[in-house]
């Protein structure tokens, strides 16, 4: 063996490699190409998908009902910290129903739940602050009745929610001790 051949056979497998993964690159590129093409006006989101707008009641159960139950067993817990994170979760999601719902039986949503849940809100922010936990219990069921008086006014008095009274089945922990 000369002293070219010797040195042209270690380079040869590097060159086969060089050349397989570019190669493969080559593919996978022309193959991602054809498929966005392929998939052509059909690959663009159709407007009723991107115009989706949950309804009051997907709203009250997805965002308001969890975050009221978790404002009242941060305050059963005397987590004066979360009730307040929930407070303001509890706040936003209302303020975000009225946005997303500006009127419903001809009523201006977002006024009907700024005029029962503005004083209920303070009470509560009060009491948390205070960290008073019979000025909560009772600014609590003030808002719970607050709702139940909305709802009985946009005739939906069949929902009627309670200040809960048995454990919930949720993880979620907040009465603040670790579980480390």
């Amino acid at each position: 063996m000369t002293g070219m051949q010797a040195a042209s056979r270690p380079r040869r497998p590097i060159a086969v490699a060089a050349i397989t993964i570019g190669a493969t690159a080559i593919l996978a590129i022309g193959l991602a190409a054809s498929r966005s093409v392929a998939a052509g006006p059909e690959a663009a989101p159709s407007p009723q998908a991107t115009e989706y707008l949950p309804s009051i009641s997907d709203l009250m159960i997805a965002t308001i009902q969890p975050r009221h139950e978790r404002l009242w067993r941060a305050g059963q817990d005397e987590n004066w910290d979360f009730a307040a994170y929930e407070l303001g979760n509890l706040h936003g999601a209302f303020n975000r129903l009225g946005q997303a719902h500006p009127t419903e039986h001809d009523t201006s949503l977002p006024d009907m739940i700024t005029s029962v849940t503005e004083q209920p809100f303070k009470e509560l922010s009060t009491a948390i602050q205070s960290k008073d936990g019979v000025a909560f219990a009772k600014a609590y069921a003030d808002l719970t009745d607050a709702c139940n008086s909305c709802h009985q006014a946009l005739n939906h008095g069949v929902v009627e929610i309670h200040v809960p009274n048995r454990p919930s089945p949720s993880d979620l922990e907040t009465n603040g001790k670790s579980r480390n």
